[in-house]
């Protein structure tokens, strides 16, 4: 490799979230690893409320034969259920912290939900 396209690739790496690289070929070895590219975490406000899974599971958004119907700018109350997380045999239903609009429905029913992640985003009253 030339000179000029080592340099190349060191500056391009430097603009990228590239951590490290390790080329090695018979006797002959590349090792890059840049720090200055690391992400700093985003720094925003927004007026919505996450509603966030109470546990790891599968979301569900009702219990059998009492689907919940909820849709994108349907109002809700502070303490309605807007589904439940399934966990073996257990459950924990998930439960609007206010009242308002619900704006965004970031799950639906059926897929994994982590503890802690945002299912549902409200607009406060």
């Amino acid at each position: 490799m030339d000179t000029k396209t080592l340099s190349d690739f060191i500056a391009w790496s430097k603009t990228t979230d590239l951590q490290e690289i390790i080329y090695k070929k018979d006797a002959s070895a590349l090792h890059i690893k840049t720090a200055a590219a690391n992400p700093r975490a985003a720094d925003f406000s927004s007026k919505l409320a996450a509603v966030k899974s109470p546990a790891v599971g599968v979301y569900r958004s009702g219990k059998k034969g009492k689907e919940i119907i909820i849709s994108e700018n349907m109002p809700v109350k502070e303490g309605d259920i807007l589904g439940a997380v399934i966990m073996n045999k257990a459950e924990k239903e998930v439960i609007s912290p206010i009242s308002g609009k619900l704006k965004i429905i970031g799950i639906t029913d059926g897929q994994p939900a982590e503890y802690g992640q945002p299912l549902f985003f409200i607009e406060p009253e």
